[in-house]
């Protein structure tokens, strides 16, 4: 009895480890799949993508959609053990695929010093690596055009960074100058043109309000108007 109870534990054991992700982690042979099979937060990420893909390609047709999740296992690929640039592409993934209609949202507990995990630091410039994260101030919260916070919000810091929302954002308008924030590039557009590096997305949490907040750094993507 004991044996066959030993048995069971063991292939119910094995049966959850191979299904931890979205896919197969018995068939795990990168070093980023490994991670992913490992890591119980990447886990639960992958299993949201799916869906999320789906929902995406649905409600936009008309946009490229299997290319973007090319591009995601690209990038991840690339991150190899590199756990923030990994779980940075998942966010990234899911940040574009709620921007063509999915409704799977980033996790609420998932925010800039999760990825950090502690290694930040103080920063005259932007993040320019996927998964890497920055400690910088702001500097100013606007309206995106005219006086209107209703037409959209616009966040200045004091590195150079700025993102903007074309909704009105609580968390950026309860956001004050001097304000410390941890910034982290969570994003990089694939297929722009030559010199145009518009559209990189961060995810940025202010440390005195504890507000997150995952937004772009131009109104419009690299080759739009």
């Amino acid at each position: 009895m004991t044996q066959i109870l030993v048995a069971l534990v063991f292939t119910l054991l094995s049966s959850m480890f191979a299904s931890a992700a979205g896919f197969d982690c018995a068939k795990a042979s990168a070093v980023d799949e490994h991670i992913v099979c490992d890591v119980p937060q990447l886990s639960q990420l992958d299993k949201l993508l799916q869906p999320a893909y789906l929902e995406a390609k649905a409600a936009s047709p008309d946009e490229n959609v299997p290319r973007m999740a090319r591009d995601f296992l690209a990038d991840r690929h690339a991150c190899g053990a590199d756990r923030a640039c990994i779980l940075s592409t998942y966010l990234g993934a899911l940040d574009g695929y709620s921007d063509r209609g999915a409704t799977v949202d980033i996790p609420k507990d998932i925010t800039a010093e999760t990825i950090a995990n502690g290694h930040v630091g103080i920063s005259i410039s932007v993040p320019e690596k996927v998964g890497q994260c920055v400690l910088t101030q702001v500097l100013e919260v606007h309206p995106r055009i005219g006086d209107d916070f209703d037409a959209g919000t616009g966040v200045e810091f004091s590195n150079d960074g700025y993102q903007v929302s074309y909704e009105r954002d609580e968390a950026l308008i309860a956001s004050r100058p001097k304000d410390e924030v941890v910034m982290c590039l969570i994003s990089i557009p694939h297929h722009c043109p030559a010199g145009d590096d518009r559209g990189r997305v961060y995810m940025t949490t202010n440390k005195r309000t504890g507000g997150t907040w995952t937004l772009a750094d131009s109104q419009h993507m690299c080759g739009g108007a």
